[in-house]
């Protein structure tokens, strides 16, 4: 055999090896000018504070967008936006909701997310006490016991409050517990205040087993997803994709109120005048993360910073810069 012929053999073999090895890669999506690596089953949280992903669940939008491609949908549920930050955090969902400032305190702990979507504009949280208590201004909890939920918007708030009226967490006593707990021990006398979450919220403002001691709109964070880093990495269009369905969830709530209404009162358990009392004050005008955001969880963040809660050598704005990736949802807005 002459070195022209050993030569061809050798080029061939080489070839035939690299079939085999492009043969035998992950197998990948197809999709316009980009590929991804194909995915059987997809999970996202959803939660009783957070309508939209009720809708989603109920109506089931996001299954119907994803069949065709023989994607699975599993949800999974949040009782707090602290939850749904772990569940993230644990890989155990790819997408969930929670509170603006939620998302910031743990990316700044070391969460690897991205916060892409804005799903709701809630008043969602706020001080609430027993409807007999005599406490008529926010002084007068110096020494008083707050039930509240680290981790989560109605944390903040107290903290946020609290400095306001020139009190810290070091003047309270704060009982740690999750938010239907922590509305128990209000209705049940057990601790003096509590920093309140809807539905739950409008539960005891409805039954009358309390009242509001403090609303501040301006304090309440948005209600966002985040999606793993990883995941939207891997899989960008799908992300992009579920932010779509997400728009359609937040446009079938704004078109049909009615629905909408019954809908949740029925995912939560809850009667309609309760439900209705939460809807009222969650606001659906909002989609895309923009400045607006941006400033209400800055603020949020340096409290938490002055409060000693947060690292304060961490730059709350590059953090914020950091973890908002509007591209995914910029996709979608440009193709609509």
């Amino acid at each position: 055999m002459d070195k022209k012929q050993k030569n061809f053999i050798y080029a061939g073999a080489v070839v035939f090896i690299a079939l085999i090895v492009l043969i035998a890669l992950p197998s990948k999506k197809q999709k316009g000018n980009t590929t991804e690596e194909k995915i059987t089953e997809i999970i996202l949280d959803y939660a009783n504070w957070s309508p939209i992903s009720l809708v989603l669940k109920n109506q089931g939008f996001l299954e119907e967008e994803l069949k065709k491609d023989n994607i699975s949908v599993r949800w999974v549920f949040s009782q707090g936006s602290n939850k749904s930050m772990e569940l993230l955090r644990s890989k155990s969902i790819d997408i969930g909701s929670s509170a603006g400032v939620a998302a910031l305190v743990s990316f700044i702990n070391g969460n690897p997310i991205e916060t892409v979507y804005v799903s709701s504009t809630p008043e969602w949280t706020a001080l609430v006490i027993p409807s007999d208590s005599k406490i008529t201004e926010i002084k007068e909890l110096k020494g008083k016991t707050i039930a509240a939920t680290p981790g989560t918007d109605p944390y903040v708030f107290l903290v946020r409050t609290l400095s306001e009226a020139g009190l810290s967490l070091e003047d309270i006593k704060v009982v740690t517990l999750q938010h239907p707990d922590g509305k128990n021990e209000l209705i049940r006398h057990r601790v003096d205040a509590w920093a309140g979450l809807d539905p739950l919220m409008a539960q005891v403002e409805y039954s009358r087993q309390g009242k509001f001691l403090y609303r501040n709109v301006d304090f309440n964070s948005y209600n966002v997803i985040s999606v793993r880093k990883e995941f939207g990495e891997k899989h960008p269009q799908l992300v992009t994709r579920v932010l779509a369905v997400y728009e359609k969830g937040r446009q079938w709530a704004i078109d049909h109120p009615d629905e909408y209404l019954e809908l949740i009162a029925k995912e939560t358990k809850l009667d309609i005048p309760v439900a209705s009392l939460m809807l009222q004050r969650t606001g659906l005008s909002d989609n895309r993360l923009t400045e607006k955001q941006k400033e209400n969880i800055t603020k949020a963040g340096k409290a938490l910073q002055k409060a000693n809660l947060l690292d304060v050598d961490k730059n709350i704005d590059n953090a914020i810069s950091e973890l908002f990736n509007t591209t995914y949802f910029d996709k979608y807005l440009n193709n609509n």
